[in-house]
């Protein structure tokens, strides 16, 4: 049982089952998922200030309410060839700090179920980056570990 339904609509939860939350968005023509408490802001694409001398997955740098945060390519640091313009900027809580990262599309919250999150069964591309896969209606969405992503960033 699965669906992408609003925020604070309780309409596909069960007594007992044990379900997750994520964040389900587009890249390329690809689903993935972040987990809602990662989440701290979802806003549009604003200016973002280049800084020299960093990696190509780094963007820039923005000022969002007083604070500065880092924005990376989402789809850079998951070896995805960039063809479709980016539309928002998800600010994540990271194990290293405040980052955000640029999206195509968010489709919205989708609820699953513990026992619908199979273990990753990709080789390749970005798949050490991805903790689970699950069938939708959309199709297969892969959830991403970002804590993963980011240990990666800093060790470079």
């Amino acid at each position: 049982m699965s669906g992408i339904v609003p925020t604070g609509d309780k309409g596909l939860l069960h007594r007992g089952d044990k379900v997750e939350e994520f964040l389900s968005l587009m890249l390329e023509d690809e689903i993935v998922g972040i987990p809602l408490k990662k989440i701290l802001t979802i806003s549009k694409t604003l200016d973002i200030v280049k800084v020299p001398f960093t990696p190509d997955y780094m963007e820039g740098i923005i000022n969002l309410r007083g604070e500065i945060i880092p924005i990376f390519s989402l789809k850079n640091l998951l070896g995805l060839i960039e063809t479709k313009e980016t539309s928002r900027i998800v600010t994540l809580d990271t194990n290293h700090g405040k980052a955000g990262v640029l999206v195509d599309t968010i489709i919205g919250v989708i609820r699953l179920e513990e026992n619908q999150l199979e273990p990753n069964p990709m080789v390749g591309r970005y798949s050490a980056y991805v903790r689970n896969v699950a069938h939708i209606e959309e199709g297969l969405i892969s959830i991403l570990d970002i804590d993963k992503i980011f240990d990666t960033i800093v060790e470079h």
